[in-house]
């Protein structure tokens, strides 16, 4: 549209969830004003020596909120706008930006940013979408000022129960430790967990692919699923695990039939489910996870992302909420708490 100024490549692969389905399976860019960090570094599973802590030191936390888990797998916290609220917002590792659903923006009455829309690319679909002028975004006593946020349409099943979505562009902003035990989720300064190390901790290594011109990114983490390697997309706002038809068949499972009884619905659309893939084992850096559930979908992400034609997958949120984990974006790697017996004593994520 003549008089707007399009911002490229924002992507929100975010909430997918699973309607009319028979089974139900387990579970973008950063803000381009923000500059990416000038290294991955390359982390083995590791476990801290004897001087490193064994536990998140709780009192250097920023905030503390509390969090629930939905139905669909998607970890949900209590956001305040404007000083309103609170509201459900779930956090979203596969958005680069943070968003609102119409919904709230309608009953807040929150005015759009004259002259620009963001394309959005979601896991299903992709669109234009406007920014909203906030003031203020508050999780527990933590306050993000004059926050670009975008208007995401809720006339989806994925923004039926949620306002909103916290997307990289927030979650950057600290180290991010989710707590089974305590059921809260604590913000950390980023400085106070990348220069430490924890025993009991496995250090899951985060590769962060930027896409475009403008800086959007997703983070990948290499898995292999009953042994066979392949890429997989970081992505808490999927509440299930995904694979596409590539990484299927190369697991032995053609996706020959298609079950249009399932469709994923995205936060900008729906799309088919073939089938689903019955994981005996997903293994990364030296962890385990057992008797998961793929469902077999090629997403428009894959395309997106030119995975097309190899294998690939998303990593849901159901598939971390099982334990404690922190993510450090300084480091590039996640943290994740981790019992002995659940440890691959292969040691990598490749071997077979």
């Amino acid at each position: 549209m003549k008089g707007y100024c399009d911002i490229p490549h924002t992507f929100g692969f975010a909430s997918i969830t699973v309607v009319r389905s028979s089974w139900y399976p387990r579970g973008r860019a950063y803000d381009n004003c923000m500059k990416p960090y000038s290294s991955i570094l390359g982390l083995a599973s590791v476990f801290a020596l004897s001087a490193c802590a064994s536990v998140l030191d709780l009192d250097g936390a920023l905030s503390v909120a509390p969090y629930h888990v939905e139905d669909s797998g998607r970890i949900v916290v209590e956001a305040r706008v404007n000083g309103q609220g609170p509201f459900d917002f779930a956090l979203d590792t596969g958005a680069s930006i943070s968003a609102v659903f119409d919904e709230l923006r309608n009953e807040l009455a929150l005015e759009t940013v004259p002259g620009i829309r963001v394309i959005v690319h979601g896991a299903v679909d992709s669109g234009k979408f406007p920014l909203l002028d906030i003031g203020l975004l508050e999780v527990g006593s933590e306050v993000w000022t004059d926050p670009r946020i975008v208007s995401l349409p809720g006339n989806t099943a994925a923004g039926a129960s949620i306002d909103g979505l916290l997307g990289v562009d927030f979650l950057r902003r600290y180290a991010v430790g989710f707590s089974t035990e305590d059921r809260v989720i604590r913000l950390y300064p980023p400085v106070l967990v990348a220069h430490r190390s924890y025993r009991g901790w496995a250090s899951v290594p985060l590769e962060a692919e930027f896409i475009g011109e403008s800086g959007a990114a997703l983070y990948f983490i290499d898995i292999a699923i009953d042994g066979r390697e392949l890429r997989a997309v970081f992505d808490l706002g999927a509440g299930l695990n995904v694979i596409n038809s590539p990484g299927a068949r190369s697991l032995g499972v053609a996706p020959s039939v298609l079950r249009r009884e399932d469709v994923f619905s995205g936060a900008l659309g729906r799309s088919t489910v073939f089938a689903q893939l019955d994981a005996e084992n997903v293994t990364t850096a030296g962890i385990r996870w057992q008797n998961e559930v793929f469902s077999i979908a090629d997403l428009e992400v894959f395309e997106t992302l030119m995975l097309r034609d190899s294998p690939a997958a998303i990593l849901g949120a159901g598939l971390f909420t099982q334990r404690d984990f922190i993510i450090d974006f300084v480091r590039s790697r996640l943290l994740v708490r981790v019992a002995m017996d659940e440890i691959d004593v292969s040691g990598s994520a490749g071997h077979q």
